[in-house]
């Protein structure tokens, strides 16, 4: 399945209305393709474009010759003048007058350079001919415009019209500055339809061809995954980025926005009493998703019910918990990870501490090791959760992103239930799959997934009428990914460094 998943349920519209989106989101790159491209077509023209200078000369065309009475002239007559002119307008730039041009002119020109240097128009409605001339030179152009009038009559005597007349009204005058010339405007115009309708369609193809979750519809068909909960896309207050007003007990969130991680909290809790579900971990498919923010709020949830809560960042790679609570003391924060427990430097009770903000315990340290995953596995691991079972009432554990490295696949055989984060339009529905798969391989259950940074149409007609607000958070909802794991293994990276 794509991102047009059940395409033949959801109709054409849908898919209309979701690519409207994609391009509105994309705006910057449609502008950058206009001003490129407006850029490129101007500056063609300006590199490639020859100076040219014209000169003019305006005939008069009758049907009369010039001794006839001039009082007599009708209607009847001008039209036949107008008529006549569009005759002359030939005769004027024919082969004839080009070889005359070419041999009286003062610079030796073929007949090619002279017919291609010729104009002919008329004035619309009247019996008036323009013949502009233009060449590179403004003395070749006045030049040739002198040879016109030296030879006009002498062409016009053969071309078989005895009756009629052709007078020269506005003689014609040296050019005394280029010709304006707005082609380069006209060109960048060209340029920039020419790059909008290519970024345009380039920005189509990338997203039918993304296989991204567009809707919960895709979740519960597609992926035939419970959601348990759906966080609506929204920047937080004043646009901030320290990631503390991400947090469900920060007075910077919305009521709606804490409803959320209340009503999933309330699935978990009902879960949990009937399959005695303690230990939850929360991953996620890719990085940037949000698992981190979602670990945490959905322990402060938990605590807000009286229940003890501790709060493990099992993401040993790029540990971010710290982070996110506003925990930046570094020299603390080294001695109070889950590898240091691991590797038996601290107990429990050193490594262990309570938020009073935020009403959780928390075991994170902001420290990063190079070999986490032989560390998770080994039996340190299995008889750290044992003890910590045994004193909490709820242990939810942040991981590395499950579809990245294999952390949350070795934690899965140690703790009772998994909540996988799912972000609209972002990780490859493939790869989504291919992590349900090694996740349901462990020994914890799949419980269902948090679905994240959801726009108004990703939610879909099963879940509109419960969410009528938008709320949670948006680009900052996945807090902490400027960064990829697809670094770090050969190196202890820094302590500082931020995760998810």
């Amino acid at each position: 399945m794509s991102n047009n998943i059940q395409e033949g349920r959801r109709g054409a519209e849908i898919n209309v209305a979701y690519l409207a989106k994609m391009m509105l989101m994309k705006w910057w790159v449609i502008l950058l393709a206009a001003i490129v491209g407006a850029a490129a077509g101007f500056l063609v023209v300006e590199l490639t474009k020859t100076v040219t200078y014209s000169s003019t000369i305006s005939f008069v065309v009758s049907n009369r010759q010039p001794s006839e009475d001039v009082a007599g002239y009708s209607s009847s007559d001008l039209n036949a003048s107008i008529t006549l002119a569009n005759t002359y307008k030939y005769i004027l730039s024919s082969r004839t007058m080009c070889e005359k041009i070419a041999a009286t002119s003062s610079y030796e020109s073929s007949i090619t350079e002279v017919t291609n240097s010729i104009t002919m128009t008329t004035i619309s409605g009247t019996n008036i001919i323009l013949m502009k001339i233009t060449t590179g030179s403004a003395a070749k152009s006045y030049d040739y415009a002198l040879a016109v009038i030296k030879n006009y009559n002498e062409v016009i005597a053969k071309s078989g019209y005895p009756d009629t007349s052709i007078t020269v009204c506005e003689l014609p005058i040296a050019a005394s500055q280029p010709n304006t010339d707005r082609s380069g405007l006209m060109y960048a115009l060209i340029g920039m339809f020419v790059a909008v309708m290519l970024a345009l369609i380039a920005i189509m193809v990338m997203q039918l061809t993304r296989h991204t979750v567009q809707s919960a519809e895709d979740i519960s068909s597609g992926l035939d995954m419970r959601i348990l909960g759906m966080v609506m896309k929204t920047l937080p207050h004043g646009g901030k980025k320290s990631g503390r007003e991400l947090l469900m007990d920060e007075g910077s969130v919305g009521f709606s926005f804490m409803e959320t991680f209340k009503a999933i909290r309330t699935k978990i809790e009902n879960e949990a009493a009937k399959m005695h579900y303690k230990v939850i971990m929360v991953s996620s498919a890719g990085e940037n998703e949000g698992k981190t923010t979602v670990a945490a709020n959905l322990a402060i949830a938990l605590a807000q019910t009286g229940h003890s809560v501790l709060l493990v960042d099992a993401d040993l790679r790029k540990p971010s918990v710290c982070k996110l609570l506003g925990l930046t003391d570094s020299k603390e924060n080294r001695t109070k990870g889950l590898q240091n427990i691991l590797n038996e430097s601290v107990t429990f009770e050193q490594a262990i501490r309570y938020v009073e903000r935020h009403k959780i315990f928390l075991l994170a340290g902001s420290g990063a090791v190079s070999d986490p995953a032989e560390m998770l596995s080994t039996p340190q691991m299995d008889k750290a959760l044992r003890a910590l079972r045994k004193e909490f009432d709820f242990v939810i554990i942040d991981t590395a992103p499950a579809g990245v490295v294999t952390d949350a696949s070795i934690l899965s055989n140690y703790v009772d239930a998994t909540v996988l984060v799912i972000r609209e339009d972002y990780s490859n529905l493939e790869k989504i799959r291919n992590t349900i798969d090694d996740l349901a391989a462990g020994k914890a259950d799949l419980i269902g997934c948090v679905y994240n940074n959801v726009t108004g149409s990703g939610a879909g007609r099963a879940y509109a009428h419960h969410y009528g607000r938008r709320y949670g958070y948006g680009s900052y909802g996945s807090y902490g990914y400027g960064y990829g794991y697809g670094y770090g293994y050969g190196r202890m990276p820094e302590d500082e460094s931020v995760g998810e």
